[in-house]
Parts: C-alpha cells; structure tokens; sequence
C-alpha cells in the first residue's frame, strides 16, 4: 500500500509539474475535460498461468491439481469502466493541435477466464477472475479539423501509466455428476446432481504497472460556445507487468463519451 501511495503521489506530481512546464512554454488550458467509457485491455494469451503466476507458490498447489488445459477454454473477457477528469491544453500559434491530459480511474477492472470440460457423466466448470482498481495518468496529441462552426473531427497519438490496487484473484470450481432420471414416457430426462468435490478461493496479489500507446479518433460538438460533447475510438498495444514476477503484452480497445467546457 505505501508502494501505491508513493506511485499515486508522483503521478499527480508529474501531472502538475507537466502543466506547469506547458504554461512556461506558452500552452493554455482551453477546456476542462470529463469523460466515461469502456475498455477492453486485453493480455496476449490469457490463460490460467497468468492468473497462477500472481499466486503464491506455496497457495497454487490445489490449483495445479484441477489439471487446466488450454484446449478447454469456454470464454475470456477484460472489462474496464473508465472515468477519466483532465485539461485539455493549446499554443496560440498551433490553435489546431490540443494537448490533452487526464487522471483517469477504472473502478471495478475485470480480467477472467473459464474452462469447461466434459469427461464421461462428469462435468467439469472452472472460473478463474481477477479483480482490481486502477489510477492512470494518460496524455495525448490530438490533431482538430473543423468541419462547421459547431462540428469537429479529432485524431491523433496518446499514451498512459496506470498502478493498480486492490488486487485478488478467484478460483472457483464445479464438478458436476448427470445422470439419467426414469420417465414413463418416450423421453428421458436428465438431472443435474452437484458433486461433493468443490474449490472456492480467493487470493490477494500485489500491485500491477500498465503502460499503452494508442491511436485515437472522435467527434465533437459544440453548444452554446461553451459546451463539447464528443466520442471518441482507441485503439492500441502496451505491457502489464506484474511487479516482481511477469510482463505480459496487451491490446487495447477503448470506447468513450467526453463533455468539455471551453474557457475561451
């Protein structure tokens, strides 16, 4: 925790020492940013040794014993719900670029995996999940075309730097018996009885650094002069690096809505 506490304490450091540099090269804080969406950040071959590796050694024993293979992988997902609050900065004599810089916080980041495997009359479940929060500093160049006086195109190059915190893993497992239940009928039935043999555990892990460069375009528009409502598309590769143990390459997806209030 004081780890995070001291990496958190520098990205605002970093973020307001940023600003105040653009100042002194004669950047000017045209718009104050808000914005929501969702992120698919999604780890290059996500499997149950990415979740085991965070674990560890002397809790995976049960885990290991559930024999996971890759073949019996059913579905994955990475949700991230993103809120990000920033400025968005601009020189006088490039009024066509912004610069724009955000504090974001993705509350609730889910990254899972669940395998399925039918041996015989038994059938095998296993869900492997984990949840965590991050904080993420992120800052992006973005070329404007105006198309009308209340309508803009936006596109351009950005990366971010996030920790996370709150982190722990979920192994849950099923070990399923059907059999055959007697009817008088033409069709037979089936019944599903739960086998006595289940695995529920919960695992906390350390924190996580995330960096992602990514290209970007949107939409605006403006109302009342004041007021921008935009969306935007991202789209991008990066690294989770679990501190200490692995690094793995991700692929982001990233969709969002954004509301500006123009200063000037």
């Amino acid at each position: 925790m004081k780890n995070f506490r001291l990496f958190l304490a520098l990205l605002v450091c970093f973020s307001v020492n940023n600003i105040i540099i653009s100042q002194s090269a004669g950047f000017k804080i045209k718009k104050i940013d808000f914005s929501s969406g969702q992120e698919f950040d999604r780890i290059k071959n996500l499997g149950a040794d990415y979740f085991l590796n965070q674990i560890p050694n002397v809790q995976k024993s049960n885990v290991n014993d559930l024999n996971i293979q890759t073949r019996d992988i059913n579905s994955m997902s990475c949700e991230n719900p993103s809120i990000n609050l920033g400025l968005t900065l601009v020189h006088p004599s490039i009024k066509n670029i912004e610069w724009r810089n955000a504090l974001a916080y993705k509350h609730n980041r889910i990254d899972a995996v669940s395998y399925y495997r039918i041996n015989g009359d038994r059938n095998n479940y296993i869900n492997i999940s984990g949840n965590h929060s991050e904080f993420t500093l992120e800052s992006a160049l973005i070329y404007k075309v105006r198309v009308f006086n209340f309508f803009n195109l936006y596109g351009g190059l950005g990366t971010n730097l996030g920790v996370t915190t709150n982190n722990n893993i979920s192994v849950t497992t099923a070990n399923d018996l059907t059999l055959p239940e007697e009817s008088s009928g033409d069709q037979i039935q089936t019944t599903t009885w739960n086998h006595s043999e289940r695995f529920n555990e919960h695992f906390n892990t350390g924190s996580q650094l995330n960096q992602r460069v990514f290209l970007q375009i949107g939409t605006g528009i403006k109302f009342f002069q004041r007021i921008e409502i935009g969306t935007a598309i991202k789209y991008g590769y990066g690294y989770r690096a679990d501190i200490g143990n692995t690094i793995n390459v991700t692929n982001m997806v990233a969709t969002n809505w954004s509301i500006r209030y123009i200063l000037n």
